[in-house]
């Protein structure tokens, strides 16, 4: 079997995070394991988790030093914005921030498939990289 990759989603939104949470618990590939709705809860328990993959509202991470904070924490983790769609504002924002990727909510499970499947989980070479 094909190894799994630990995801933790940050989403303020219960009913959609709770969505994502179970369409992406579909694949086999991927292992949900946590699911957090604010900065605090994300800060709080990343580093016990190690996941290959933070999945945040681009809100959450808007802050410089929460980026820097989770990297601290998790450096080996990918950290991509959930965005309510790829417009101009959340790419550029995404790109400024240095994050490795971004996904539209609606379609998180294809865009995190995609990712998985470009890098390998190694964030490189991804369509969905801000650039």
């Amino acid at each position: 079997m094909a190894r799994a990759y630990s995801i933790l989603i940050a989403e303020p939104n219960l009913l959609l995070r709770e969505k994502m949470a179970g369409v992406l618990s579909r694949s086999e590939k991927i292992w949900c394991v946590s699911q957090v709705d604010s900065l605090h809860g994300l800060t709080r328990g990343i580093s016990d988790l190690q996941p290959d993959f933070i999945l945040a509202d681009i809100v959450i991470l808007m802050d410089p030093e929460t980026l820097a904070e989770i990297r601290r924490s998790c450096a080996s983790s990918q950290v991509i914005a959930l965005v309510d769609s790829k417009t101009e504002p959340y790419v550029a924002a995404a790109r400024r921030l240095g994050l490795d990727g971004i996904i539209e909510k609606g379609r998180v499970a294809e865009g995190i498939l995609q990712e998985i499947r470009t890098t390998g989980g190694s964030g490189e070479n991804s369509d969905d990289k801000p650039s």
